[in-house]
C-alpha cells in the first residue's frame, strides 16, 4: 500500500498552520466565531480520531478552565440563594474558553493529520534553520519537540511515572527524521500568499 503524502513542503504547511493560529488571536468578534467554527469543523471533517485523543488527553484542563473561571468572575450568581458559587458571566466566560482552548486542541489534531511526526520534525528544522542543509541533531529544538509530540500522539508506554523509572532507560525515546529539502519558488509564494491573507484578515 502506497501511503499519500501532502504535494505542499512540509515547512511551508507547517508555516501556515503557525499563520492560521495567529489569525485566530486578537481578531473582531465575528471573526473569533469564523475561525473557531472552522478550526473545529475542519478537525471533525478530516482528523477526527486524533481531535477526540487529545480533547480526552486534556480533560482535566477543562475542568480546571471550568473552575476557575465560574467561581472566580464576578457577576450574578447561578443560584441567588447561595452566599458563594459560580456566576452567570462565569459559566459564559468558562464556556468561551473551553470552546478556543477545543478549537487550539482540533488545530493540532489537523497538523498531526498533514504532517506525520517523522515529517512534522524535518519540516519544523528547516524552517528554524531555512539555510542549513545539514539534519537535525541530538539537540536539536525540533528533535526535543516533536519527543514530547510523540507522547501527546501516542499513549507512552509506561502510564506510571515509577515504572518509567524502573525501565532503567530501555524506552523507545528516538525519533526518526525525514529529510527536508529546501523551499521552492512555489513555496515561497505560498508563504507570501498566507501571509498577505494574514494581514488583510487581521488588519482590515
Amino acid at each position: 500500500m502506497i501511503s499519500r503524502r501532502p504535494s505542499m513542503h512540509g515547512a511551508t504547511l507547517l508555516a501556515l498552520w503557525l499563520m492560521w493560529l495567529l489569525a485566530g488571536q486578537g481578531v473582531t468578534a465575528w471573526r473569533d466565531d469564523v475561525w473557531l467554527a472552522l478550526s473545529l469543523g475542519g478537525a471533525l471533517l478530516a482528523a477526527p480520531a486524533h481531535l477526540w485523543r487529545l480533547l480526552r488527553r486534556l480533560r482535566w484542563l477543562f475542568g480546571a478552565v471550568l473552575i476557575t473561571f465560574a467561581f472566580g468572575t464576578p457577576g450574578r450568581l447561578l443560584v441567588p440563594d447561595l452566599l458563594a458559587g459560580p456566576t452567570v458571566e462565569g459559566l459564559i466566560a468558562a464556556l468561551h474558553a473551553a470552546i478556543r482552548l477545543a478549537a487550539m486542541a482540533a488545530c493540532v489534531a489537523l497538523l498531526f493529520r498533514l504532517l506525520p511526526l517523522r515529517a512534522l520534525a524535518g519540516a519544523l528544522h528547516r524552517l528554524l534553520h531555512p539555510s542549513d542543509a545539514a539534519p537535525p541533531g541530538p539537540g536539536s529544538l525540533a528533535l526535543r519537540l516533536l519527543l514530547v509530540l510523540r507522547d501527546l500522539e501516542h499513549t507512552p508506554a509506561f502510564a506510571d511515572w515509577r515504572d518509567w523509572l524502573a525501565s532503567d532507560g530501555k524506552a523507545d525515546d528516538t525519533i526518526t527524521v525525514d529529510v527536508c529539502p529546501a523551499l521552492g519558488r512555489a513555496d515561497l509564494l505560498a508563504l507570501a500568499a498566507g501571509a498577505g491573507a494574514l494581514a488583510v484578515w487581521s488588519f482590515a
